[in-house]
């Protein structure tokens, strides 16, 4: 480091690890153990002047792993707000050893973010206080019409820092590969998604991680996503009738595309059609339908019910039972017992009411005999 002071012995326990962007920073430190070893620590850590590791961190491992309690350090100061900070671990973690696409995601999602940020703070600066300057931006709009065109301010921070953290990871402007990454981490996390859709974000973040290859994977994914809203649409019992068949129509119209951006671009867009369609006939019908139907919150209950059955339905297919038995921790089995066992419990308790009001001489509704079934 250019900036500081040394310090020849500092008690490595005293120091504090700060953010980590790399999933593996104890990995591969043998050599480096080995180096240590033989001729000591030839370039010390960097740390804030709060004992925040800056860069360092695989050789603080390194000397702990040996048995080392002291360490040289470089105290650099004028790194104590946040985004001097991410960007000198970015300098550590970017130049020494390449980041994987998902470290990169998430080191540019936290950059992102703190570069917008530091632009509204000197944007706020250069506002408040400053009469003269804002006369003379306001004089101008007038005269050449730059307000009316200029889009808002936050939307311009938001791209400048998208460019900014794109580059400050990467090296060049890869924020849209970034981008989609994060947006498959969010997807694969998402317990509202489909199942399916969920596992295919997983697997392709995992392929991501190995080859770097995006574009292709996210199309599919984001496809996926759009084909299983819209079939959800098609299918749900709360669908209101001219979204079902709008669903419909727009599922059979996309079946013959070949190209996977166009699948993926045409599937969002019908989407999007099928959910205004939806809002509007939600809209029309929600007036007065309690009063219609003095059981729609048990039918609601139900359909809540039978449609989150629907998404799981067929998992036990889908996993190894003997897999599950050897690699299963503790709570995971309890987790999965608990579901079979109280599952198990509430089938009987409905069967049992089933056949009272069978015998009663009461019907079971049509339409809950077959949400049931399915």
């Amino acid at each position: 480091m250019s900036r500081g002071h040394l310090v020849l012995e500092h008690a490595i326990d005293q120091l504090k690890k700060g953010s980590q962007y790399r999933r593996d920073p104890d990995e591969d430190l043998d050599d480096l153990c080995d180096s240590i070893r033989r001729v000591g620590v030839l370039n010390p850590p960097a740390v804030t002047e709060d004992y925040v590791i800056i860069t360092g961190n695989r050789r603080v491992a390194a000397m702990e792993r040996i048995g080392m309690r002291v360490t040289p350090i470089w105290v650099v100061p004028g790194v104590s707000d946040k985004l001097s900070y991410v960007l000198a671990i970015r300098d550590e973690q970017t130049l020494h050893k390449a980041l994987k696409p998902l470290e990169q995601a998430e080191l540019y999602e936290e950059l992102k973010g703190l570069y917008a940020e530091d632009a509204e703070r000197r944007d706020a600066a250069t506002r408040f206080g400053a009469e003269d300057r804002e006369q003379h931006i306001n004089s101008s709009s007038a005269e050449d019409g730059g307000a009316d065109s200029a889009p808002p301010r936050k939307n311009v921070n938001d791209g400048k820092a998208r460019v900014q953290a794109a580059r400050a990871v990467t090296g060049r402007d890869s924020r849209t590969m970034l981008e989609q990454i994060n947006q498959l981490k969010h997807i694969a996390a998402d317990d509202t998604e489909d199942p399916y859709v969920r596992q295919h974000a997983a697997e392709a973040l995992l392929e991501i991680n190995e080859d770097r290859k995006v574009n292709g994977r996210y199309q599919a994914v984001k496809t996926r996503q759009h084909l299983a809203h819209l079939t959800r649409a098609a299918e749900h019992p709360d669908t209101p009738e001219a979204a079902r068949s709008a669903a419909v129509a727009e599922l059979r119209g996309l079946s013959g595309i070949d190209s996977p951006a166009e699948t993926m671009k045409e599937s969002g867009l019908a989407l999007a059609r099928v959910r205004e369609i939806q809002k509007a006939a939600t809209n029309e019908t929600s007036l007065g339908w309690k009063d219609v139907d003095p059981l729609l919150r048990e039918k609601h209950a139900i359909r809540k019910l039978v449609d989150l059955l629907r998404r799981e339905h067929g998992w036990w297919d889908r996993y190894d039972p003997a897999e599950f038995g050897k690699y299963a921790d503790d709570e995971q089995w309890d987790l999965v017992t608990t579901y079979i066992t109280s599952a198990s419990s509430f089938l009987d308790q409905a069967q049992a009411a089933r056949d009272t009001a069978q015998g009663q001489g009461s019907e079971v509704p049509e339409e809950s005999v077959d949400a049931a079934d399915e």
